[in-house]
């Protein structure tokens, strides 16, 4: 069922492709979501939080969600299903990805595992943007991508909540570990962190398997 619908996204990408050109999401310039000189000129800061949550050391994001290029972007990959909105996040990711490659380095972190999607929201969007993040991540750094987690039940569009029903709905944790062995340190991959919610359920569940330090890399931080 995901990759049907998968299929049927990708052709509706490409008619809307054909029919409704793109506007650069800073210039408004017609032709591309981003243009070339307004992408030049675009240079996201990378930031890190010492122990942002009760259960994660350390977060490392790339942007800020406030960062109007950056939140564009995101939202278009996200709920548009614009491929090109993740190429061009790959391109300044890969450029400004030092501070993740040092906290990795430092840490001796042993694998990088995206915090999923429940089933049904994979099927109605066709991908996972944290699994396609984190396997970006994990070819930047050369760790393994471990497939650690599920979501045992659908908690709603974060994006629509309070700060206060964010950590409500996160206090009977909608996670699970596979039954596989968890590292020892492992970097938790998400796109947005907004409250820090989901991550600190996800870390818990890790943590109770037998993890025993979690960080967290995101696109941007909200």
């Amino acid at each position: 069922m995901a990759g049907m619908t998968s299929f049927l996204r990708k052709i509706w990408r490409s008619a809307g492709d054909a029919v409704f050109p793109r506007f650069c999401v800073a210039c408004k310039k017609e032709g591309s979501l981003l243009c070339e000189p307004c992408a030049n000129q675009w240079q996201p800061e990378s930031r890190l939080a010492l122990d942002p949550s009760d259960v994660i050391c350390e977060h490392v994001w790339s942007s800020a969600y406030a960062d109007p290029i950056t939140r564009e972007l995101i939202c278009s990959w996200k709920y548009y299903f614009d491929a090109s909105a993740w190429e061009i996040l790959k391109k300044k990711l890969g450029s400004n990805f030092t501070r993740v490659s040092d906290l990795i380095a430092r840490e001796r972190i042993d694998a990088v595992v995206p915090i999923p999607l429940h089933d049904e929201r994979l099927c109605e969007r066709g991908f996972d943007q944290a699994e396609t993040l984190a396997r970006f991540v994990a070819k930047q750094t050369k760790l393994p991508c471990r497939q650690l987690l599920i979501r045992t039940r659908k908690t709603g569009k974060q994006a629509e909540r309070t700060e206060d029903e964010r950590k409500s709905e996160m206090k009977d944790t909608p996670f699970e570990t596979l039954q596989f062995e968890i590292p020892k340190r492992i970097i938790l991959i998400d796109d947005v962190w907004t409250t820090g919610s989901t991550a600190s359920a996800a870390a818990r569940v890790l943590k109770a398997g037998g993890a025993e330090k979690i960080f967290m890399y995101t696109i941007a931080k909200g």
